[in-house]
């Protein structure tokens, strides 16, 4: 156990207790969000003197593992506002500028919350926006209607794109203001407790500081994207544990075994025992190669601190996260599929809510699907286009450049 995790067992356990009845209540997990509040979660990144934890990057990501262990909606409704943490910790040009850094990093350590509101429902392409970003005489403002919105039905702030005329924009938008409305209103089968519904923004003042705004097809390189897929990744490996946990336990209590098996107790029956196993083995090379992935983003980020991050550097970690991926979608749904394997129909009365682990993995990766991310590994390695690259040129066919 690392020592993040250890600081958050009480929490952990807490929560894990709580997760069957919330998910069979479908009770969206307020509580929770404000245990792990209150207990410094949201700034475990940040430096010791500015009232974190002085985590890495590495060691987050256990923590989220174990997190989704405990409930899986956790990490992936916290998932925007890790990925913006890591932002404010990334130096400038890349991040933001001292004095807004030094802004957002004591907002983070009294305890504030980000969301995430990126995606818009409709034919239009992620890149082209519909949502604006305005100045007028009297400031800022946002408005527009997101959909996906992980985390912000939870959150204090919600970090929101656009675009001002024909330039990408970024905004961070206080949720307490009057113009901000925030549904539940996910009907997604898995990970339903995660908030991830709609967001209306109706001409939200924002403080000009909060706001960004970069010329058409001028973005510069960013580590966002695999920090985003790794959390995604430490949910799944964290859900793999908690089936695996399902599954031993549900072993170890039932008295009998089916009438067509040779042995009477199912702990007992070599068959059933070599199911879990296999089972073990799986949700270890899960965990297992999502370290990998994490330290692949923290050896980036080295890079970014010390100002050598190049092309090649963020490739490395993009293919890393990116190949990472399918053998975490395939290792954790092939895992919570054969959990049943295990005993009878039984396994399947609703009030265990055993199925809920293969939704939760399969909405999870059908998040970025994986196929996209397979190829742009392949043609990174056979044609030495950079991930980077795939991307910039998907915004440009989406903006019809």
């Amino acid at each position: 156990m690392s020592r993040l995790v250890d600081r958050f067992a009480a929490e952990l356990e807490e929560i894990g207790a709580g997760a069957l009845r919330r998910e069979l209540d479908r009770e969206l997990p307020f509580g929770p969000v404000e245990t792990l509040r209150a207990a410094g979660i949201g700034a475990v990144r940040l430096p010791v003197a500015a009232g974190g934890a002085g985590a890495s990057f590495s060691e987050l990501v256990e923590l989220l593992v174990a997190l989704g262990r405990a409930d899986a909606n956790l990490p992936q409704l916290l998932r925007g506002h890790v990925g913006f943490v890591e932002l404010v910790l990334t130096p400038p040009p890349l991040g933001p500028a001292a004095g807004r850094r030094a802004v957002w990093v004591e907002r983070i350590a009294s305890g504030a919350l980000v969301g995430n509101a990126q995606s818009e429902r409709g034919t239009a392409p992620l890149w082209r926006s519909a949502t604006t970003v305005d100045r007028a005489t009297d400031g800022w403002t946002v408005t527009g209607e997101k959909y996906y919105t992980t985390g912000t039905l939870f959150a204090d702030w919600v970090y929101t794109s656009g675009r001002h005329g024909e330039d990408p924009a970024v905004a961070l938008v206080p949720t307490a203001h009057a113009g901000v409305e925030r549904r539940d209103d996910w009907d997604g089968f898995g990970q339903r407790l995660t908030g991830s519904g709609t967001t209306v923004l109706r001409a939200v003042p924002v403080d000009e500081d909060d706001v960004a705004v970069a010329p058409r097809h001028l973005l510069g390189p960013s580590s966002q994207a695999a920090v985003f897929q790794t959390v995604l990744l430490a949910t799944l490996a964290g859900i793999g544990q908690r089936a695996l946990d399902d599954a031993v336990e549900a072993v170890r209590t039932r008295p009998r075994a089916a009438f067509t098996a040779l042995v009477p107790v199912p702990a007992e029956d070599p068959q059933v025992q070599q199911v879990v196993g296999e089972l073990a083995g799986r949700s270890l090379a899960a965990v297992a190669t999502v370290r990998e992935a994490a330290l692949a983003v923290e050896r980036l980020q080295a890079r970014e601190h010390l100002g050598t991050a190049d092309a090649e550097a963020y490739a490395e970690a993009d293919a890393t996260v990116f190949a990472a991926q399918g053998v975490v979608v395939d290792l954790v749904l092939g895992l919570t599929s054969d959990l049943f394997r295990v005993g009878g129909a039984s396994l399947t009365a609703r009030t265990r809510g055993l199925d809920r682990h293969w939704r939760n993995a399969r909405t999870i990766a059908s998040h970025n699907p994986e196929i996209h991310r397979a190829r742009i590994v392949g043609e990174h390695l056979l044609g030495g286009r950079r991930p980077a690259e795939s991307a910039k040129r998907a915004r440009e066919v989406a903006v019809g450049s």
